[in-house]
């Protein structure tokens, strides 16, 4: 039996020597002089283990290297290898690089890839709770133009003009630190929405001495679950309102953007207060 044992011993010891050396070499194999095929290797070998150092490795191949497809593979690899054993400041750096990935990754597929992964992983994200976080937080989103016929400023005092017009309500903003991620807002226990604007149509004709205009806007409202999460769009909880408008100006360009200005900010306040804020009440009172 001492035999034996002394033989179990000597078997477990060369395997963990055995696994340690290909840990090793798939960092190794990481680094950027290594050709597409061998880093592709490496990053699927060191998927296997879930050891602190691999995971630290394919984190900072995920922030790093330069071809989507492996990229990819390590966002693949850290959703299977990351867990409530990793090592705290493994399971930092890799949440952080899927974090990164989702946000900023400049390849779509890595995005959504990246995304997913965060939202498997969401029970190992732990936030503290934070005292100065609201109870009802909105996302006021940046106003979109594909007409491009707004002056260089018109999005943001439009974008300025929905957020005065919800802050009116009690409801705040702006988040501690930055936009929330789905786990911030779930330890904080905060509702959050989006409010989002479309410049639909803007129409300058002139007649005469005079230039009429006409505008079409379009709020957006739906529940939002934080920046690695997005909006969703849901049944009774979701809505858009569009609304319409028309100025008349001289035929200068700066009176042509003044006109602009006016038509659309005039929309965006109307529609805000007749229809946002009050549906946006509605969801908000409904979930307390």
């Amino acid at each position: 039996m001492r035999v034996l044992a002394v033989l179990a011993a000597c078997w477990m010891l060369c395997a963990r020597t055995a696994s340690a050396d290909t840990v090793d070499t798939g960092i190794r194999q990481l680094e950027p002089r290594s050709s597409y095929k061998v880093r592709l290797a490496a990053a699927l070998s060191l998927s296997k283990t879930k050891e602190a150092r691999a995971v630290i490795a394919l984190a900072g191949t995920l922030r790093n290297d330069v071809d989507p497809t492996i990229r990819r593979v390590c966002v693949l690899a850290l959703e299977k290898m990351l867990d409530a054993r990793t090592a705290e400041d493994a399971k930092a750096l890799g949440l952080g690089a899927l974090e990164k990935a989702a946000g900023s990754d400049i390849d779509p597929k890595v995005r959504e890839t990246a995304t997913r992964a965060l939202k498997s992983l969401a029970g190992l994200r732990r936030t503290k709770k934070r005292s100065d976080a609201p109870a009802v937080f909105v996302n006021i989103d940046a106003t979109t133009d594909p007409t491009k016929k707004l002056p260089s400023d018109g999005g943001a005092r439009l974008t300025q003009i929905v957020k005065r017009s919800v802050e009116r309500t009690g409801y705040a903003t702006s988040w501690p630190g930055g936009l929330p991620t789905a786990a911030e807002l779930t330890s904080n226990r905060s509702r959050a929405f989006i409010v989002a604007s479309t410049v639909k149509k803007i129409q300058i004709s002139k007649v005469g001495a005079q230039t009429q205009i006409a505008c079409t806007i379009v709020l957006r409202i739906a529940p939002w679950t934080g920046k690695d999460g997005g909006e969703r769009w849901e049944a009774n909880k979701a809505a858009s309102a569009s609304g319409s408008a028309k100025a008349t100006t001289g035929n200068r360009p700066t009176d042509i953007q003044g006109g602009v200005r006016d038509c659309v900010e005039a929309v965006a306040e109307d529609l805000t207060s007749r229809q946002v804020v009050p549906f946006l009440k509605r969801l908000a009172t409904a979930g307390s």
